[in-house]
């Protein structure tokens, strides 16, 4: 018995497939009007949920008519604000700050339908640090305000100014008025009560800077390598401020004689057995002492 799917034959299931496909594709009008619907459905998506970006209030063009606009000279620009010593907030104007900022500036009565509106403790400070010249229209630029709030602004800036300037620390005072910081005398407290040594600690400071003996006597030590008189200067100095842990080199006094008689490095290298580095090191050193000498 044969199945029923094996009784059709293969040009009968193309010619089937190919019916359903094409009968599934969308018309050209039909796919006018899905995209059409895509668009406006995307339109009205970006206009609910995208950003909505913060543009400049119009303003209107000036009148010449009327009073003129109310102009406050800012004596604190440049004295105040982030990046000067008193910072945007100074400690001495901000009770003063803060005490205009809480006045009814909306007259509004407290209670039910409307209440007492501050204004923005911030925006006066960064109008303080920001304007030399506190006007109307500068407050509306710069805070982007409406005429009549940026009029608040500009009232409360105007109550604040005397206030401050009667309250001004004294090296303020002085820095806007272009007055040099009076130089302070240096305090200073010496605690270290110098004492005469006595005996015993000479005693033991003497038995400290004694000449080591570790490989010869001191007899020895003065019988092979007497110190010549115009070597005393140039040897005993180094030789001093060396830390009292360290032994002198035994063939040091050798190669420095060797030094002030203008023999080479190399020749009292071979001569020697001591390493040019540590002779051009113990040379430097001479150098150095004669130096100060000689500027003394």
């Amino acid at each position: 018995m044969q199945h029923s799917l094996a009784s059709k034959s293969p040009n009968d299931t193309a010619a089937s497939n190919k019916s359903l496909s094409t009968s599934d594709l969308l018309s050209p009008a039909e796919l006018e009007a899905l995209n059409a619907h895509i668009a406006a459905s995307a339109d009205r998506w970006l206009a609910d949920n995208a950003p909505k970006t913060k543009t400049k209030l119009p303003r209107k063009p000036k009148s010449t008519r009327g009073p003129k606009p109310k102009v406050i000279e800012n004596p604190f620009y440049g004295f105040i604000g982030c990046t000067t010593y008193w910072g945007r907030y100074p400690v001495f104007a901000l009770d003063i700050i803060e005490g205009i900022a809480r006045l009814d500036w909306h007259d509004r009565p407290i209670g039910i339908g409307g209440k007492s509106m501050p204004l923005s403790v911030r925006n006066l400070a960064v109008t303080l640090e920001s304007l030399p010249v506190v006007t109307n229209e500068a407050v509306q630029e710069l805070l982007q305000l409406g005429e009549r709030h940026a009029r608040r602004y500009v009232k409360a800036i105007e109550m604040i100014v005397p206030w401050m300037m009667e309250s001004r620390p004294r090296s303020l005072i002085n820095e806007m008025d272009g007055i040099d910081p009076e130089p302070k005398a240096c305090e200073w407290d010496d605690r270290d009560d110098l004492c005469k040594p006595s005996a015993e600690e000479l005693a033991k400071l003497q038995n400290d800077l004694r000449t080591f003996t570790e490989f010869k006597t001191e007899e020895e030590y003065e019988s092979e390598y007497p110190i010549q008189p115009a070597l005393v200067n140039v040897v005993a100095l180094p030789v001093r401020h060396e830390p009292q842990n360290r032994h002198q080199h035994p063939k040091k006094l050798d190669v420095l004689k060797m030094l002030a008689q203008g023999v080479a490095v190399k020749t009292i290298e071979r001569g020697a057995g001591v390493s040019a580095k540590t002779i051009r090191k113990w040379r430097d050193e001479i150098k150095t002492v004669q130096d100060e000498l000689q500027a003394a």
